[in-house]
């Protein structure tokens, strides 16, 4: 008798006995029972001692050399991190997941230098992917809490207390467009005047360059205007407002009641000086929209464009804007590190003339305005 049937007939004897293995299903060629493959989860291997790239904490470092790396001094990047504890600690019981202090650090990194090839090889210590998890999350923590640090109208006294200057401001609003990469869904919107990718932030800042308000939504196409009449804060202005208080903007913009805008035709002395106190009162703005490119290099076109979606460049931008303040409030300076170029200073796009016709009410209150400087040049 062959080996191939003494075989057969044992394994027909074992299931006949019901001796059968719970590890073998199926049968294969004759009935004979094949094994069952054993699907082992694939483990990844770790050596027994894992050497982690040395992080160093922002508290090791001088009072000079944290506000050039992140802009901010000690106090407030540590007032941040328990502000922001909540959000930002790890779900997991992991070791080695990334503190709190690693995460704002690396955050902050990213928007004062606007690369994150700078903040892998510095202080951070962690990955690009890792940098680019740490941003988001901290970009969704400070969103959050915006209302805290940017409020319309302001707390302080009515603006228009500065001697000589324009009377009533209550505060500057103006455009500044930040640059981005090509979206890929209606594409055409976010090319502005200057032919070149971006969105289109509304600022509204006071006389000590506060930012007050911020509307961070509208592609780069979208002329001042329109971006500044689909907003809250128009809405809330055309309803209920202190007397004698208004926005100043530039020529993009219509003259309403609660708008003041320059006379594009001067006639006088009275009206040229009302021309001259409004320039000189928007030179905050300015100001403070260059300050944010000096503090923030990210918003920088000079340095490229941000390659960001449209959303996640408005959660930059309203980031920025809440630390500037945060730095105005604790009187912080602002100085270049070495070796860095200032910021490119573009030219101003061009401003297309506001749509429709000025109200006589409008009118009206401008006029009083040219009074009172007629009055104060008398």
């Amino acid at each position: 008798m062959s080996d191939s049937v003494l075989l057969l007939r044992r394994v027909r004897e074992r299931g006949a006995g019901g001796g059968g293995e719970a590890a073998t299903s199926g049968g294969g060629p004759g009935g004979v029972p094949t094994p069952r493959r054993k699907r082992g989860r694939r483990r990844r291997f770790y050596p027994e001692h894992r050497v982690y790239r040395a992080r160093c904490s922002f508290l090791d470092l001088s009072e000079e050399q944290v506000l050039r790396r992140y802009r901010l001094d000690k106090a407030a990047i540590a007032g941040l991190c328990r502000e922001l504890g909540a959000d930002l600690e790890s779900l997991t019981g992991r070791s080695h997941a990334l503190p709190v202090a690693v995460k704002v650090t690396s955050a902050l990194t990213f928007l004062a230098s606007g690369s994150f090839q700078t903040a892998t090889r510095d202080s951070t210590g962690i990955s690009q992917s890792a940098m680019s998890n740490c941003l988001a999350q901290f970009l969704e923590a400070l969103q959050r809490r915006a209302a805290r640090y940017i409020a319309f109208p302001p707390t302080t006294a009515r603006a228009g207390t500065v001697a000589g200057a324009f009377p009533g401001v209550l505060g500057l609003v103006g455009g500044m467009h930040v640059a981005l990469r090509a979206p890929s869904e209606n594409e055409p919107a976010y090319r502005n005047a200057g032919n070149y990718h971006s969105m289109n932030m509304q600022v509204v800042c006071d006389a000590a360059g506060t930012i007050t308000n911020v509307v961070a939504k509208f592609p780069g196409s979208c002329p001042n205007a329109a971006v500044l009449e689909n907003s809250a804060l128009a809405r809330l202005l055309e309803g209920a407002r202190p007397d004698g208080a208004w926005l100043l903007g530039d020529r993009s913009y219509p003259l309403k009641p609660w708008l003041m805008t320059p006379i594009a035709a001067p006639r006088g002395a009275a009206e040229e000086r009302y021309n001259a106190l409004h320039h000189q009162a928007l030179a905050v703005l300015r100001r403070t929209l260059a300050l944010l490119k000096l503090r923030f290099r990210c918003l920088d076109k000079g340095r490229g464009c941000l390659q960001y979606a449209p959303q996640k460049v408005c959660q930059i931008f309203l980031a920025c804007c809440i630390l500037h303040n945060i730095a105005l409030r604790r009187r912080m300076p602002l100085e270049l590190p070495e070796g860095l170029p200032p910021p490119e200073i573009e030219p101003d796009l061009p401003l297309p003339p506001p749509h429709g016709q000025t109200s006589s009410e409008a009118r009206a209150v401008r006029a009083r305005i040219v009074q009172q400087v007629k009055d104060g040049l008398g």
